[in-house]
């Protein structure tokens, strides 16, 4: 017996090392392995009952599904029930009937991103679910799945969803082989009409590691394309009232379509309140990944996350809808009707006349909009992210509960919190100035020297604040200063991150990644100061339409917009600009389509067309070589045929990190290197290179977007151009999506169509737009930040300066001092 046993426990370790040989353990590709797809999911829910909230209804508890026998006849995954749970909650092994019937429109999806990842030890993400009165009384199920890492500890992990402050799922982190999905019903009452706040959080905690640098394997996917809410098949959720376009939601990859099919846009009248209406629409549904497209034909019903809006008089109607409103023919008309044609909650636009239409385009913008001079408190963000970000025009302080971050306690590695503020469009302080922190925390004494606090800035590292005090401390209103260079108008993310060592994690003996004694606490009674900074607008700033519409959000009279002819392409791409720049400014901006290019000098404009009908004495004034006319049409051939561009940036670095130390130009990249880190003190610094006068797009480009100051003094040009009129569109839905948006900026941007990838070319020479009134403080800030970036301007004054004051001196000493 004992022969046996040991033969049999040399071959499974003969076994095990042949095994590890030929396949080392390797988690670099861990999420590639096992991506979220509509494949099977665990057979066992998270056991154990969610925690509850005083004084608030109890959540539905998780409740173990059996696995299944696993005998020959077994059925196929896509057969397998569910068994049905008393709480609420199952955790399917397949997707269970009533998750995956139905058609999408029964669908109402949750979360507005194209993946959704919670990242780290701890993680909170919050946002905003605007429901009709139909959707919020006949909900029935919420619906989500999920996969995470496989070095997460399940015993110490959980993943929670709250809606209203009610946790839904509140459960273990153990579905690391395979995508879990997990059912709750809802319990009643707890959806409401209006906004509906959605709460997601995490907490991991590693199998084995107990260092730093194991926090960033932790992650938990959440598929958007499986997280929805389920209807009441008895009961209708079509849209009924214009209020309910906040309704439209998003589709199963974050984004929010709506589709406007206008028969009559060949016409000239009809090009402005097909824009106007775009804008109407998207700040009334306010989402961060929007996709307007004009069509001249009915097209398929968008579904889930969409609106087919139907938009011309009653004769260009009738050959779309089924059956038109009889009130098109003889008044405004602006309603929700169910159509054989265009499918159910289609909204019709119309009247007798376009002059009619258009104020009944009004009617759904003026809800949305406000005036020109009226001055907005804050960013509204909370449609992807509460609370929404205050907009600071100067000086201000902030606590950080106002900011929507609480007070944490914190056993981990690896703490991370985040908030959001917006600055102006004239904002001018990115050179000299600084924002600080005024942090209230405790560290306990376990937290060794060397720990440290790091604070980003739109994903910029602008502060790090070592932990040198062993034994502990308490840390009142202590200043962190975050200097100001990577803040841009709009909306700006900052994010605190606490790093913290122990004697413990370098020794990680079993059972220490599960220790919950806090190590770390952040209180919401920390503060954010902003100093009183410089505001005075620059053309061109790229960075400044795409964050809050500049130069267009400030203007009183509509703003020219010259479109391609006859293009739904280009009037396409229009749309979904000008809708985009109404959501960043926060209102909606009247344009005007009757003027040409020779009518609009020294004004604010713009051009949208493909760049073979875009002039070519507009494209020389906005630095883009005539050329692209015809060289820039070969970006439309398929990707397989365009050969990579080299990365030059990449390809000279690493020569410059060969060469290093080589000869004397080793030792002058060397010193620039020293120089750069350790003063921010760069060669760029001192020379101000030109704007380009012969910019061609790169091959792949789908779409450029540029801005130049107008022929003639006085305004701002901007021009959205592609190789076609079809990629103007396509282009545009690229440009639109809420990561590629906040990364415009420069004199020019170009997105690549296949990749996302964003070129900016920056700004070398700008123009001062004055902004606010006179005055020697604003002055004196706006010269400190000129000279800030312009060093030789500086030390030549500063010469210039001392040498005056030394012949004063001497001057004043021939008259006035004693002679020897």
């Amino acid at each position: 017996m004992i022969r046996s046993a040991t033969c049999l426990l040399l071959g499974s370790l003969l076994a095990t090392e042949a095994f590890a040989q030929a396949a080392p353990f390797d988690m670099s590709r861990e999420r590639e392995a096992y991506p979220l797809s509509p494949g099977a999911a665990v057979q066992t829910s998270p056991a154990g009952a969610p925690t509850t909230t005083p004084m608030q209804p109890a959540p539905p508890a998780a409740t173990p599904i059996p696995p299944a026998p696993s005998t020959p006849q077994q059925t196929a995954p896509t057969q397998a029930a569910t068994p049905a749970s008393a709480d609420g909650i199952s955790v399917a092994a397949t997707p269970t009937p009533s998750a995956m019937s139905g058609g999408a429109e029964t669908r109402r999806y949750l979360i507005p991103f194209r993946e959704f990842i919670l990242e780290g030890e701890t993680q909170r993400r919050s946002w905003s679910v605007f429901l009709t009165a139909e959707e919020a009384a006949s909900a029935r199920q919420i619906h989500s799945a999920y996969q995470n890492a496989v070095v997460v500890a399940p015993e110490l992990s959980k993943f929670r969803l709250l809606i209203n402050d009610v946790a839904v799922f509140d459960m273990p982190v153990q579905s690391s082989d395979r995508v879990a999905d997990i059912v709750a019903t809802l319990p009643a009452g707890l959806l409401r009409s209006g906004a509906n706040t959605i709460v997601v959080e995490s907490v991991m905690r590693h199998r084995t590691d107990c260092t730093i640098q194991s926090t960033y394997e932790l992650w938990t996917e959440v598929d958007p394309g499986r997280t929805f809410l389920t209807f009441d098949p008895a009961t209708s959720v079509s849209k009924r009232r214009v209020d309910d376009i906040q309704a439209t939601g998003v589709d199963q990859n974050g984004k929010t379509r709506f589709a406007i099919i206008a028969p009559g846009l060949d016409s000239t009248v009809a090009n402005v309140p097909i824009v106007r209406l775009a804008e109407g629409l998207a700040l009334s549904a306010n989402m961060p990944n929007l996709d307007i497209s004009v069509y001249r034909t009915a097209q398929q019903p968008v579904g889930a996350g969409g609106l087919t809006v139907v938009v011309g008089t009653a004769q260009e109607l009738a050959g779309v809808l089924d059956k038109v409103p009889d009130a098109v023919s003889t008044s405004a008309f602006v309603g929700f009707v169910d159509d054989a044609a265009t499918g159910p909650s289609t909204l019709v636009v119309g009247g007798p006349t376009w002059t009619v239409i258009e104020s009944a385009v009004e009617s759904i913008v003026n809800p949305v909009d406000r005036p020109a001079t009226s001055l907005r408190a804050v960013i509204s963000t909370k449609n992807w992210r509460l609370p929404d970000a205050p907009l600071y025009r100067e000086g201000a302080s902030a606590s950080f509960a106002d900011l929507g971050v609480p007070t944490q306690e914190f056993a981990g590695r690896r703490l991370r919190t985040e908030f959001a503020f917006g600055i102006p469009s004239d904002f001018y302080a990115n050179d000299y100035g600084e924002a600080t922190l005024l942090l209230d925390a405790a560290f306990s004494p376990e937290v060794l020297p060397g720990s440290h606090i790091d604070v980003y800035v739109n994903g910029n590292i602008a502060s790090t604040l070592p932990i040198t005090q062993s034994g502990g401390g308490i840390l009142r209103q202590l200043p962190i200063s975050v200097t100001m260079r990577h803040l841009k108008p709009g909306a700006n993310l900052v994010r605190i991150e606490a790093i913290l060592m122990t004697e413990s994690d370098a020794i990680c003996t079993p059972g220490t990644t599960a220790s919950t004694n806090p190590r770390f606490v952040i209180f919401e009674t920390s503060r954010l100061e902003v100093p009183n900074f410089a505001r005075i607008a620059r053309s061109p700033d790229l960075a400044a339409l795409a964050g809050t519409g500049f130069p267009y959000n400030r203007a009183t009279e509509p703003v020219p917009l010259i479109v391609e002819r006859n293009e739904p392409g280009a009037l396409s791409a229009a749309a979904a600009m000008l809708a985009r720049m109404s959501v960043a400014a926060g209102r909606a901006l009247r344009v005007d389509g009757s003027l040409s290019p020779a009518m609009v000098t020294g004004r604010n404009a713009i051009f949208v067309s493909s760049i073979a009908n875009t002039p070519a004495e507009i494209l020389r004034h906005f630095g883009i070589s005539p050329n692209s006319q015809s060289e820039w049409a070969q970006t439309s051939r398929p990707a397989a045929e365009t050969a990579p561009a080299a990365d030059t940036t990449a390809t000279f670095d690493r020569w410059r990190q060969q060469l290093s130390g080589s000869g004397w130009r080793g030792r002058v990249s060397s010193l620039e290197d020293w120089l750069a880190r350790n003063f921010d003190f760069t060669i760029g610094s001192l020379i101000k290179t030109s704007d380009p006068t012969d910019y061609m797009p790169k091959q792949g480009a789908s779409i450029m977007v540029a801005q130049q100051e107008s022929i003639g003094v006085g305004g701002t040009w901007t021009l959205v151009t592609a190789p076609s009129a079809q990629q103007l569109d396509s282009g545009m839905q690229a440009l639109g999506k809420f990561d590629n948006w906040n990364k415009i900026g420069g004199h020019i941007t170009t997105i690549d169509g296949q990749s996302d990838g964003i070129t900016v070319v920056p700004v070398a020479t700008f123009r001062f737009i004055p902004t606010q009134p006179a005055s020697i403080a604003n002055y004196r800030l706006i010269a400190a930040n000129w000279l800030s970036s312009n060093v030789l301007a500086f030390a030549g004054w500063l010469v210039g300066l001392c040498t005056f004051l030394g012949l004063v001196t001497a001057g004043l000493l021939s008259i006035l001092g004693r002679r020897a």
